[in-house]
């Protein structure tokens, strides 16, 4: 959970103020990389993911599949 706490933090810095659009594309392509691997870990352990976070990656996966 920290690591997704850590990418949610450099998104919405990223998304204030001036900054590359590289590195928010950066910041979010970190936050679907951290909620992939922590519904990973719970699927594995046969856990629940909360539909939130389950939409949240799915829009994540979304805007880089464009």
């Amino acid at each position: 959970m920290r690591r997704i706490h850590r990418a949610r933090t450099a998104v919405d810095r990223s998304r204030h103020g001036r900054v590359a659009r590289e590195e928010l594309a950066d910041a979010r392509h970190e936050l679907m990389l951290a909620l992939q691997a922590y519904t990973s870990a719970l699927e594995r352990r046969k856990l629940p993911v909360p539909w939130r976070m389950r939409a949240e990656l799915k829009l994540h996966r979304d805007l880089f599949d464009r």
